[in-house]
């Protein structure tokens, strides 16, 4: 398995899913652009990993909670690359909430990340993508099949993402470009341990395998979907150590 040569961007490099990714696609040879909201600090080790490693990696501070921030991704990306051989729709977030206590704006702003960002950068790279028959690559959640512990606008927004994946790898199969979704967790992360302990246990208690999901399997799993020369699309990959068996 090897990405040498290959550009792709990840959305969200500054989370532990995203610094995960991009430490194993500069293992296999990728060349990284690397967005991020906040969190700078995060992402600047990445980029003096990248560098050691003989790899082109640049980073982009864009907001995709906003309207434009996706148009404002994609003008800093296209102005340093004509063509893309990855996509990597990993930015994404919730907090839990009950479901009569999310606000309408929370509700647009979580679609916003969690579904419409992808879909427009999707939109906005094609050409870029068409040239080089190139990948995108979806960071879903189990949460999507499950409904999860992080509230309806995100389990939504989740699972309109497989839906997207589904419709847009038939679409775009013409033009050479695979679309597939990885469904993580529940994965030992920032976001995994912002939940009350007591509801963290019973979530790893009814996994098979009784413990969270490594960041670096979700990312080898990745790498294993954005690699060339597979006949893979428009499948979403379950990655969450036996929480949930479709």
């Amino acid at each position: 398995m090897t990405l040498q040569g290959k550009r792709v961007l990840i959305t969200g490099a500054s989370g532990d899913l995203g610094r995960a990714m991009a430490h194993r696609f500069f293992d296999l040879g990728a060349d990284l652009a690397l967005q991020y909201r906040t969190g700078s600090a995060a992402v600047e080790p990445l980029v003096l990993a990248g560098k050691e490693a003989g790899r082109e990696v640049f980073t982009v501070a864009a907001d995709l909670t906003l309207p434009d921030g996706a148009e404002r991704l994609a003008d800093a990306v296209g102005s340093r690359w004509e063509h893309l051989d990855g996509l990597v729709n990993n930015a994404g977030g919730a907090r839990p909430q009950a479901f009569d206590a999310i606000a309408p704006d929370e509700w647009e702003q979580s679609l916003r990340l969690n579904l419409t960002a992808p879909f427009r950068l999707i939109q906005l790279f094609l050409p870029a993508l068409r040239a080089r028959s190139g990948a995108v690559l979806n960071i879903s959640s189990v949460a999507a099949l499950t409904g999860g512990a992080f509230g309806p606008a995100y389990a939504a927004g989740k699972a309109g993402l497989i839906g997207l994946t589904r419709s847009a790898a038939r679409d775009l199969g013409r033009h050479g470009v695979r679309v597939n979704a990885l469904a993580p967790g529940p994965v030992d992360s920032a976001m995994t341990s912002s939940l009350p302990a007591q509801a963290l246990d019973t979530i790893i208690g009814t996994t098979a395998l009784r413990r969270l999901v490594d960041p670096r399997e979700i990312a080898d799993t990745a790498a294993f979907l954005l690699a060339s020369g597979t006949a893979v699309t428009g499948q979403t990959l379950v990655v969450d150590a036996g929480r949930h068996f479709v």
